[in-house]
């Protein structure tokens, strides 16, 4: 989305948490300029600022708190987040209703502050015709990085949106072909998970199979995430050197959860990054708490609530257990999978916080640690001259209470100023 050059926008915040310090800075100003970000400063030489001929524009928020826009590494654009599966969804729709769906969702995560996101799994090419839509100007949305199909085995885990491939010959094919359409990533389902035809207690992928995806993805400039349910399939994923590992689910294959410590010290000495999803989790646990306050819980919704907590608790104790050990965790929700529906990535921000993460750096988890884990750094993720205007200004200070960060006042992306969800509600 092109933006007027002949803008100089000085941005004046209370705060500016600019993804490098690990404090909120008072007086400080930011000025952005087509694009990109041009200037990062004292406030009191904001005036003396140079615009080279543009129109100086200020902008003033006084109780408010200037951030890099978030980045949430993990979404699912096509899903609806109301609680029915991939089958459900596979059997209920066709790839025109996932794509317009897709388009719903991405404009309902821009006005709610994130700015960057990566679908992690979408049926056949509606990903990337989202991604096209997007830089069409068709579609408004963040910036939204694409895997296309996950590589899954036979019957694995989302093998119904299309990336079915097994053995060494077919999983090279399938990362060239993805990247032929467009894929910004490549996304693995090491294990199997929710989807009936898979384990999620065994690793999917032999580490021959694992690593013929990751040397033919890095060979073409392309990180890998891998989707990891239980041990086996994170030290498959370690063995072979992917770039994130998404929920790293310590359970063995017998289905029970044990906490293994070779494997927590060998993720601590890697360079690989961790997404907890632990914010899905809880939006399920809230909603059946909330319906349990409005008219009781099923004998069936009881165990599932029983069953979340023991899930919650266990996720919680091993996160904070490698946090301590010095991991490096990354924010993604999961959103659009079952109850947890796009437009409040801030769950999943206030989750790293309660498994140890400080709030500061809950909020670099979820804005400069996507774009190194990424490997586009170079263009977003914090509040530098240089790179993209992707910003945020948030009411209060969410270094205090992350719950300000749900109380979005302005989003910036590449320059240009979008409705918010609240400036949406207003309007609507």
């Amino acid at each position: 989305m092109p933006q007027d050059n002949n803008i100089l926008r000085v941005i004046l915040p209370g705060k500016l948490i600019d993804g490098i310090g690990t404090q909120p800075q008072e007086g400080k100003a930011v000025a952005i300029q087509g694009n990109s970000i041009k200037w990062v400063g004292s406030a009191a030489d904001a005036d003396n600022l140079d615009s080279n001929g543009a129109t100086k524009e200020i902008m003033e928020f006084p109780g408010g708190t200037l951030l890099a826009g978030l980045f949430d590494i993990h979404t699912h654009t096509n899903m609806p987040g109301d609680g029915r599966t991939g089958e459900q969804i596979n059997l209920d729709d066709n790839d025109e209703i996932r794509l317009l769906r897709s388009a719903r969702n991405a404009a309902t995560a821009i006005a709610s502050g994130v700015t960057t996101m990566c679908d992690c799994g979408s049926w056949n090419r509606t990903g990337f015709a989202l991604k096209e839509g997007l830089s069409a100007g068709l579609v408004e949305g963040p910036r939204v990085l694409v895997s296309g199909p996950p590589l899954t085995v036979t019957g694995g885990h989302l093998y119904y949106m299309g990336g079915e491939a097994d053995g060494v010959a077919e999983v090279r094919k399938m990362v060239r072909n993805l990247v032929k359409q467009g894929a910004d990533f490549i996304k693995i389902a090491a294990s199997g998970g929710s989807t009936s035809t898979s384990d999620p207690y065994r690793a999917a992928y032999s580490v021959d199979e694992l690593k013929a995806i990751v040397y033919e993805s890095h060979n073409r400039g392309r990180p890998v995430l891998a989707h990891c349910r239980c041990t086996d399939a994170i030290n498959a994923a370690l063995d072979a050197d992917v770039d994130a590992i998404l929920h790293c689910s310590f359970y063995d294959n017998d289905g029970q959860y044990r906490y293994d410590q070779e494997t927590a010290e060998r993720l601590a000495a890697s360079e690989v990054y961790l997404n907890p999803t632990m914010g899905l989790g809880q939006a399920n646990r809230d909603r059946l708490i909330r319906i349990k306050n409005e008219r009781g819980l099923t004998e069936d919704e009881n165990q599932r609530l029983e069953r979340s907590r023991v899930s919650g608790e266990n996720s919680r104790a091993q996160f904070r257990a490698l946090i301590e050990a010095g991991v490096k965790l990354v924010g993604g929700s999961d959103c659009g999978w079952s109850y947890y529906p796009f437009g409040d990535f801030q769950g999943e921000v206030m989750s790293l916080h309660r498994a140890g993460l400080s709030r500061i750096d809950a909020i670099h988890a979820s804005t400069r640690s996507p774009a190194l884990a990424l490997g586009i750094a170079d263009s977003i993720g914090t509040v530098e001259a240089g790179k993209q205007a992707d910003l945020l200004v948030v009411n209060g200070d969410p270094a205090q209470d992350l719950e300000n960060l749900r109380n979005v006042d302005v989003v910036f992306k590449g320059g240009a100023r979008l409705a918010t969800t609240n400036e949406r509600t207003v309007s609507d």
